[in-house]
């Protein structure tokens, strides 16, 4: 009775994984989490969440109840909020 390896050794693992993940010619993110803004405009999550529900700030649903915001859009919301990150 011979018993099969469940996992692959770390060898395997890294001849088996690309070189690097692939990225945009951009380093700056696309999107941005309610703690990023959070922490970019030093408001309370409760703040932010009022600026989505409100649909004054568009944000996608990522899953049950995450969220994020593209950054054009942020950007065009402190641009008319008259809103400057710290």
């Amino acid at each position: 009775m011979h018993q099969q390896r469940r996992h692959r050794s770390l060898a395997e693992c890294d001849r088996a994984a690309p070189a690097s993940p692939p990225r945009l010619p951009n380093s700056e993110p696309v999107w941005l989490t309610v703690a990023q803004l959070c922490q970019r405009w030093q408001l309370g999550r409760k703040t932010v969440y009022k600026f989505i529900d409100a649909k004054i700030l568009p944000a996608w649903r990522v899953g049950s109840h995450l969220y994020r915001v593209a950054v054009s859009d942020v950007e065009r919301f402190e641009s008319r909020n008259r809103l400057r990150p710290e």
